[in-house]
């Protein structure tokens, strides 16, 4: 349910001749990097999208833009994913990115707690027709070791859903079509105001013990 994914743990000083070997399996499919955590999306075709995993030349200049952007930044290494033809909603005004039909799951302890546009821009139609299956991504959140996170979704051209990638729930953006206090109401209801909540790893929301 998610693209095919490659990662490298690195520096800043990357050898381009260790990413074209990771790489060698996406053959000629289009695809993006990031790292760890973040992308470059709003520089789309500078530092985020290749459009041949094959073509050398751009992916170093692509991979080597990403790098200078990040600078200090850069969390852990390089993640290459292969891009996926989703529904096109419309082009960011600003960046000029293609955005697409996806959506931004909240999860706590198992359970979706918001389910909300993730692009501030563009006509998500009916919210019965484009809304993504809850109860299917609800069976995978399930699996996943983390008490807290989010799981970015989307629509493909095709008609079935994917997951774009999941992320810490405590540094992820809330979109801004979102209801603010509905996941953080959830969260509160969850923690003890006595012990804390442990979310993830040794982050807490709430009092310390």
């Amino acid at each position: 349910m998610t693209p095919r994914s490659a990662w490298l743990k690195t520096g800043s000083n990357v050898s381009i001749d260790e990413v074209m070997a990771l790489l060698r399996p996406f053959g000629d499919t289009p695809i993006i990097v990031k790292d760890f955590v973040k992308s470059r999306k709003h520089e789309w075709n500078e530092a985020c999208y290749i459009p041949s995993a094959s073509d050398r030349q751009a992916v170093e200049r692509v991979v080597t833009r990403f790098l200078q952007l990040q600078g200090e930044d850069l969390n852990e290494g390089l993640v290459f994913r292969e891009f996926v033809d989703f529904e096109p909603l419309t082009s960011h005004s600003r960046s000029h990115m293609p955005l697409t039909r996806e959506f931004r799951l909240f999860v706590l302890d198992g359970q979706i707690i918001l389910s909300t546009p993730y692009w501030e821009e563009g006509d998500y139609g009916d919210k019965n027709d484009t809304s993504p299956p809850l109860e299917l991504f609800r069976q995978v959140a399930q699996k996943i070791q983390s008490r807290f996170f989010t799981m970015d979704v989307a629509l493909k051209c095709d008609g079935t859903w994917n997951i774009v990638e999941t992320g810490d729930g405590q540094v992820a953006g809330l979109p801004s079509r979102a209801d603010g206090s509905a996941p953080y109401l959830r969260i509160c209801s969850a923690c003890s105001p006595v012990t804390g909540c442990e979310l993830t790893g040794s982050s807490r929301v709430g009092p310390a013990p």
